[in-house]
């Protein structure tokens, strides 16, 4: 058996390693069990002088110090060699040459990061000093109406970013409100004001109205985040108060059909669920990596498909707010879609390019003689693959650029310089475009009263044919479960449970979640102080209770 040993900054290591560590032989080329795991303590290896202390936030990345791994050694495939990782060396107590074992060649080694793979459970570091390091910077978003009504859907998370208090969030979580406060885990409130928002992205920008020092944390920079990251969300979930979960980056690079064209969102499966909106992801270095935006769910609660607008997203949004007050896009003042072609009679084929769907009557591609069924091929010398690309190499223009714009037309290619314009407001865009197509323009937003609070107490899921089949529900019956019921809240006074199944209410069916809501709504705006509510409670028998609706 051979064993490396460290250069002289970790003799000393290896001298204290020397009586604890035992190579487990192997033959042939079966893979040789890592010597970490005959360790009782893998953190034995450590000299004192190199503890972190509790005050020092320290990167996850950079902890690990002391762990070891066997593996083969390239010199002699059947003995094995002790690899001494030293991920924080410091300066070990002065000690002779003479008091060190002897060993052949000294070999210099890298720092690997920990290998996930083989070692055990106990080798991995807490979490525990990155979120008490950032956590005070996480903050719970409560918004309100002129009446002093809050909503389901306006409380969220957001996160300080820097000293002059500037707070990041979804615009989804202040769409409609009029009055905004900013909670911390501590128990401190202050108002705050809005600086600006963009809806295309989901991102608003907000500043806490105090004089308080607050600390604040910082986005990602440096090196691609990748597939496989660990990352940790914080954020208030369901107002239960500030929760913290870990995660890997699942995917990157994710498109959501209703979110637009100016986001890749990144995929984890860290547990985000309603009230984690506008919350931020971290790395390991507690730096955010995105803000959560968005679960994919058929329940309506976690299943670990969560959707976060990437940091370099929300930085460009939040510089872009900075300066002028809202995000300035180029407008091109027409529709498009990727391209497509037929070819035998058979649709679908693909043909790289952008196909105008509609031109918007007195916008640029109007004025200067774009048309219908023009398809885009390349915008400023840059090729568009698609649709997507297109909107996005448009809308990164400044507005009254020139545009350098090479389309097809008949199969035959033309070039055209076009002014670019200012994107207008989404609304703005979507009447144009309708109208454009001989379409009804779409409804007004919401009126205030959508912005009433519907919140029960109840948490409900969606109930699916199998589950319903489990419980012994009839088949023509439909209903939503009972999740959880809040602590202390009015419906766990008047006695609804967990397990319970709400099967109709003021006499209408309750076929899903997004149902119930909308009799809740009803209910509150016509100022009903309950609902009437057939219950199927755990046993299968049914029941009429009441559900109170404070008003």
């Amino acid at each position: 058996m051979s064993i490396i040993v460290p250069n002289s900054r970790q003799k000393f290591k290896t001298a204290m390693l020397a009586t604890a560590l035992v190579a487990v032989p192997f033959s042939g080329s079966a893979q040789m069990t890592p010597a970490i795991n005959d360790l009782s303590n893998p953190t034995q290896a450590q000299s004192p002088s190199s503890q972190t202390t509790q005050q020092d936030f320290v990167p996850l990345r950079d902890l690990g110090q002391g762990q070891t791994r066997a593996v083969p050694s390239t010199n002699d495939p059947a003995q094995p060699v002790i690899e001494l990782y030293d991920l924080a060396p410091t300066d070990p107590p002065a000690t002779s040459e003479a008091a060190l074992p002897l060993g052949p060649s000294v070999t210099t080694l890298n720092s690997p990061p920990l290998n996930m793979m083989t070692a055990p459970v106990s080798s991995l570091p807490s979490i525990a000093d990155l979120v008490a390091n950032v956590s005070p910077s996480v903050v719970n978003i409560v918004v309100t109406t002129e009446n002093g009504e809050t909503t389901s859907e306006g409380q969220g998370s957001g996160f300080v970013i820097s000293d002059k208090l500037e707070v990041v969030t979804n615009y989804h979580v202040i769409e409609g409100g009029t009055f905004i406060d900013i909670e911390f885990n501590n128990g401190d409130k202050f108002p705050a004001k809005i600086i600006g928002t963009d809806e295309e992205t989901d991102l608003a920008l907000l500043q806490i109205q105090t004089t308080k020092q607050i600390p604040h944390v910082d986005f990602h920079s440096g090196e691609s985040i990748r597939i496989g990251d660990w990352v940790v969300a914080i954020g208030n979930p369901f107002g239960i108060g500030q929760s913290t979960s870990l995660g890997v980056i699942s995917a990157i690079g994710r498109e959501r059909v209703e979110s637009g064209s100016y986001v890749d969102y990144i995929q984890t499966d860290a547990t985000i669920n309603r009230g984690n909106s506008g919350g931020p992801l971290f790395d390991l270095d507690g730096k955010v990596v995105g803000v959560n935006s968005a679960i994919y769910s058929p329940t309506g609660a976690s299943v670990g498909i969560a959707f976060v607008i990437p940091h370099h997203t929300a930085l460009e949004v939040v510089d872009a707010i900075r300066a002028d007050g809202k995000v300035r896009r180029g407008y091109l003042g027409a529709g498009l879609r990727t391209a497509t072609f037929e070819m035998d009679g058979q649709p679908g084929i693909f043909k790289a390019g952008a196909t105008i769907n509609n031109v918007v009557a007195g916008g640029p591609a109007d004025t200067y003689g774009l048309q219908v069924d023009d398809i885009i091929l390349r915008i400023n010398d840059q090729a568009v693959r698609n649709s997507v690309e297109a909107t996005r190499a448009i809308a990164a223009l400044r507005p009254g650029a020139i545009a350098k714009i090479i389309y097809e037309r008949d199969e035959k290619a033309y070039q055209i310089d076009l002014s670019i314009g200012e994107r207008p407001e989404k609304a703005d865009i979507e009447r144009a475009n309708a109208i454009s197509q001989g379409l009804p323009p779409p409804p007004p937003k919401e009126t205030p009263h959508a912005k009433v609070n519907i919140d029960t107490g109840l948490h409900l899921l969606d109930l699916s044919a199998e589950f319903r089949t489990a419980i012994g529900m009839r088949s023509d019956q439909v209903g939503v479960y009972v999740e959880a019921v809040d602590p202390g809240s009015d419906a766990e006074a008047a006695g609804f449970k967990m397990g319970m199944v709400l099967l109709d209410a003021d006499a209408q069916p309750i076929t899903e979640v997004a149902k119930f809501k909308s009799i809740v709504l009803n209910a509150k705006i016509a100022q009903q102080d309950g609902l009437v509510v057939n219950v199927r409670r755990k046993d299968g028998q049914e029941t009429y209770m009441v559900l109170p609706l404070p008003l």
